[in-house]
């Protein structure tokens, strides 16, 4: 504010308890009226507003830059973009994905292609739910649905974005055609025995890859079967996150996912093999991380959210494929096998549900929906059928 007022201001100028400059300022009348001017638009932005001062002066942020942009729905989606852009981890590497958002995009110029829509003229105001609507038609028929799962959640994000900066209603959109994902988890019932984590432990690498990673990629997936965590937050891991808790060496640290709304750390305890493949992994490891992955300049690099995190999960889900058919898995083998299996074999012995959902740093509800195999649960079956008996 203080680049629109005249003259060196000083800190007697300004009269607290009225609000006002003083008669001794300088080009005091303009000053003033500038001020009225100000105030007068802040007040008639929060006439209707329902909620705290501090969503009212986001959405007053928001609405101005979205007008910078001239209100076009490209330059909305780039807003957008840029913001995500700019929010950052602790360590510098980008905190929110916005590759969904330009997928979505490029979808919509497709669209907006087939049917001869000129798409840098569109507005966001233009998005109406018939609008919405046609183009999930469009997605449906001509891409066989492939695309949904992605541009649904995006265009509904972009219109609560939308009505955050007084441009849409997201109420008129309530009966559009929104992709719903499914309640559960397709991939619960596909879990690891004992035996088959022992074979994975002792496998011969070598008579079905040939790649130098070999030792790294069996000792992660070992590592994830003892903790738990999802390879992003695994692969985070550093030394400067281990904490002495009753005498005994604890992984206490944050989910990348939900850092921001997760009120307790996650509290991982470090047993005897998760102490020898970190020993092992030590002198490779940079930069203070458990395992030889992830480095400060790679972070620094990445221009997407978790870059290097996904092409080493990549790469490690490829030779999964190939370590699962030698074992015979009737599925594929893919990193999130282990935190599912390391969650049930863990309620399968009775270890407290609320300690999981601290060490895992999930919900209660998510280990029951998402996680927990009952089919894999032989030790629960088994007490089960004792207790069949009369």
């Amino acid at each position: 504010m203080t680049k629109f007022l005249k003259g060196d201001l000083k800190k007697q100028h300004w009269n607290q308890s009225k609000q006002l400059f003083t008669p001794s300022c300088p080009y005091r009348d303009d000053n003033n009226d500038i001020l009225a001017l100000i105030k007068q638009k802040y007040h008639e932005y929060s006439v209707n507003w329902v909620g705290s001062i501090a969503g009212m002066l986001a959405s007053m942020d928001e609405r101005e830059s979205v007008e910078t942009n001239g209100l076009s729905l490209s330059g909305f989606i780039h807003h957008v973009i840029a913001k995500l852009q700019s929010n950052k981890h602790a360590d510098g590497s980008p905190k929110c994905s916005h590759e969904a958002y330009e997928k979505c995009e490029k979808r919509l110029q497709e669209y907006c292609a087939s049917k001869k829509i000129k798409y840098q003229k569109l507005m966001i105001t233009d998005l109406t739910p018939g609008f919405v609507n046609d183009v999930f038609s469009w997605i449906n028929k001509s891409r066989k649905g492939k695309g949904m799962g992605y541009v649904s959640p995006m265009l509904h994000s972009l219109i609560t974005k939308a009505e955050k900066a007084g441009l849409l209603k997201l109420d008129d959109f309530r009966n559009c055609q929104w992709w719903k994902k499914k309640s559960g988890s397709s991939q619960k019932n596909r879990t690891l025995t004992d035996e088959q984590c022992r074979k994975l432990a002792t496998l011969d690498l070598w008579s079905i890859s040939k790649s130098r990673h070999n030792e790294l990629y069996r000792d992660f997936c070992l590592f994830l079967l003892y903790t738990g965590q999802s390879p992003c937050d695994a692969i985070s891991l550093k030394y400067s996150d281990i904490k002495q808790i009753h005498g005994v060496s604890h992984f206490v640290f944050n989910r990348r996912k939900i850092a921001e709304k997760q009120a307790v750390p996650c509290c991982v305890p470090i047993n005897a093999e998760m102490d020898r493949i970190m020993l092992r992994w030590r002198r490779r490891a940079k930069d203070g991380y458990v395992f030889p992955i992830r480095t400060k300049s790679k972070v620094q690099e990445q221009q997407t959210e978790n870059g290097d995190i996904k092409h080493f999960v990549g790469r490690l889900n490829h030779w999964l494929k190939k370590v699962g058919d030698a074992l015979g898995y009737d599925f594929h083998l893919r990193t999130y096998t282990f935190r599912h299996t390391a969650i049930t074999r863990y309620v399968s012995r009775n270890v407290p549900i609320m300690y999981l959902s601290n060490m895992m740093g999930t919900s209660v509800e998510n280990i029951e929906k998402i996680y927990y195999d009952n089919h894999a649960d032989i030790a629960s079956r088994n007490k089960l059928l004792t207790a069949m008996s009369f």
